[in-house]
């Protein structure tokens, strides 16, 4: 998925899925100079697709840390759905270095719940799961019952909610693994060890050769046995690395939630109550910056700002009409594409200056405007969104005759209205959805997607969210 864009502090997209540009360039030539800090849940992949619905591109990752280990170069292959990762990018968007470290490996104890839905201890830590989001590894039946879930080694890697820790990824371990992990902060040092605080408030004694500073936070590896931890490893770590309060941007549609309240752009759910700039912007491409609360789920913005993305359509011309001979290059394009549903064709219109849309292949020699296009041929044309008049119009920037009679191949890009198994609407024009025509991500509303019809039957065969 290559979409729209979450960055600064948490989302590159959202966010942390989201939120700067995600670029799919993967090239040499990134930007580096303005790159972020992205915390999050990773929810699938092709680059890496976080909670926020932003997808972020992995070409350029140049170090991998799981666990502690270096996995740079199977970065993809050591990763899964549900665990909570931390992304440094670059000022595009892509990936150049992650991490990813669990919360807590140990027994579970004191299980209770079903169906996904438990609460247990892992020392003294109250671990909570939910259905279907937490995602559950290497345990036989899938999502385990309790019984089975009672005594065995997990990794659990997930959010805390005050001292409760909300588990996105438990990970089931051999069950002769003797070496365990916490984290917390040190206290009561003696010469043979140290109490270990954890952010439950959960205390564990801990024997070790050699002990950290009073107050550290701290990574601690080892084994457990009659309630006394012996440390083997010992990290000092950063208590905020996967905490995800910090600002954000995310780019694509302001649409009104239906049915409301509120507004969301993609996935993300944005709350514009407090940002004067972005009310006169719904329905607009925008850049939204505010910050991200994990709790609610939501990007609380700041300020709006309109963004400049082109619509771009491959289409039939059903009319066309130029407002007199003095002005040859203003007037409108009905845009038709064969044999889709709904409303099947877009008016554009070609406005005067400041706005007048360039005419490709225009000059002394050889003229080119609307005078030239006529009912049947085939045109590509880029144009924006303009949402002021309180309706969309769409206002074209470009405009390239592909010749007399029908395009015979269809495509449109521009952001998506309403989407199901079977059919998606952009710019008002809907499209059956072919087998395979989604081979990423599957978009949400609000995306910029690009679709492409290869045969004019009114069927998408391919369906990309654009970046």
């Amino acid at each position: 998925m290559k979409l729209t864009k979450l960055s600064s502090a948490i989302l590159c997209a959202l966010s942390i899925a989201g939120l700067a540009a995600c670029s799919s360039d993967g090239g040499s030539d990134s930007d580096t100079s303005s790159g972020s800090t992205v915390v999050g849940t990773i929810t699938g992949f092709g680059s890496i697709i976080m909670d926020n619905g932003i997808e972020y591109e992995t070409d350029n990752v140049s170090g991998c840390e799981i666990d502690d280990l270096d996995s740079s170069g199977k970065c993809d292959d050591d990763l899964d759905v549900g665990m909570r990762v931390r992304l440094e990018t670059d000022g595009n968007g892509s990936v150049t270095s992650l991490r990813y470290d669990d919360e807590l490996e140990g027994p579970a104890t004191n299980v209770t719940g079903s169906n996904g839905n438990f609460e247990f201890k892992v020392f003294g830590v109250t671990v909570t799961t939910t259905s279907p989001e937490t995602q559950w590894d290497d345990f036989a039946s899938g999502v385990p019952a309790a019984v089975d879930l009672e005594g065995k080694i997990v990794e659990v890697s997930g959010e805390w909610q005050g001292t409760s820790l909300i588990a996105s990824y438990v990970e089931k371990q051999d069950d002769n693994d003797t070496e365990f992990e916490v984290k917390g902060t040190v206290s009561n040092l003696n010469p043979g060890g140290f109490t270990l605080t954890m952010r439950s408030g959960a205390t564990i004694d801990v024997v070790a050769s050699e002990n950290p500073a009073d107050g550290a936070f701290v990574e601690i590896k080892g084994t457990f046995l009659n309630g006394t931890f012996t440390a083997t490893e010992i990290e000092v770590e950063d208590e905020d690395d996967f905490d995800d309060e910090s600002e954000v941007d995310i780019t694509g549609m302001l649409v009104a939630k239906v049915p409301g309240p509120g507004h969301s752009i993609g996935i993300t759910d944005v709350d514009i109550s407090n940002a004067p700039s972005c009310t006169d912007q719904v329905g607009q491409i925008v850049e939204a910056e505010g910050v991200y609360d994990s709790t609610t789920g939501t990007l609380v913005v700041e300020k709006c700002e309109n963004e400049d993305e082109d619509l771009k359509m491959k289409c039939d011309v059903s009319s066309v009409s130029a407002i007199n001979s003095a002005t040859p290059k203003v007037g409108t394009i009905e845009c038709t594409f064969l044999n889709t549903t709904g409303n099947d064709s877009v008016t554009i219109e070609f406005q005067n200056t400041p706005n007048m849309a360039m005419f490709t292949g225009d000059d002394t020699m050889n003229t080119f405007d609307l005078r030239d296009v006529n009912q049947g041929d085939c045109v590509e044309i880029k144009a924006s969104i303009d949402a002021s008049s309180g309706t969309n119009q769409y206002i074209a920037g470009l405009i390239e005759h592909e010749g007399a009679g029908a395009c015979g191949e269809y495509e449109l890009e521009g952001p998506v209205e309403a989407i199901d198994a079977s059919s998606i609407t952009a710019l008002g024009i809907t499209y059956a959805i072919g087998s395979s025509a989604i081979s990423g991500a599957t978009p949400v509303v609000g995306d910029i997607v690009k679709i492409k019809d290869n045969n004019g039957d009114g069927t998408a065969d391919e369906i990309e969210i654009d970046d």
